[in-house]
């Protein structure tokens, strides 16, 4: 048996502009909705846990700040989850001119182009799902 934690939205919404200087950010996404009602009409949604790491300090100790149940609902953003939806990414935040005059800069995912990070990060991956599996493997056998 493999256990499972159920998605819920307990860590409010991703907000770029306060994360925006990470060195690099692990998304898992749990769910992802096409057009979801909101007060401020229908977006594209997904239901994530978000592991920042604000600089290569916690890249190389493995210790970013992790929110699990964030909504990301900014347009871009949300719909380049749709492709990881059950699963993870590693990436960093940039914005990007918009296109037209008076419009305001959109946030974009970009993949993160050193690969010493992405391998530190893909080791805090596996290390955690190694303590997982431990912790399963000790846990008392009730049948």
């Amino acid at each position: 048996m493999q256990i499972v934690d159920i998605p819920t939205v307990g860590g409010g919404w991703f907000k770029p502009a306060e994360v925006k200087d990470a060195v690099a950010f692990l998304i898992e996404v749990h769910e992802y909705e096409d057009q979801r009602p909101t007060p401020n009409g229908p977006k594209d949604s997904a239901l994530c846990d978000v592991s920042v790491f604000p600089t290569m300090a916690a890249v190389d100790a493995g210790t970013p700040e992790v929110t699990k149940g964030q909504r990301i609902e900014q347009t871009l953003l949300a719909r380049d989850l749709k492709r990881v939806l059950g699963n993870g990414t590693i990436v960093r935040l940039e914005q990007v001119p918009p296109k037209r005059p008076g419009q305001h800069p959109a946030w974009v995912w970009r993949p993160v182009s050193d690969p010493a990070v992405r391998d530190k990060i893909l080791a805090y991956v596996n290390a955690r799902q190694a303590a997982i599996e431990a912790a399963v493997s000790a846990a008392p056998d009730f049948d």
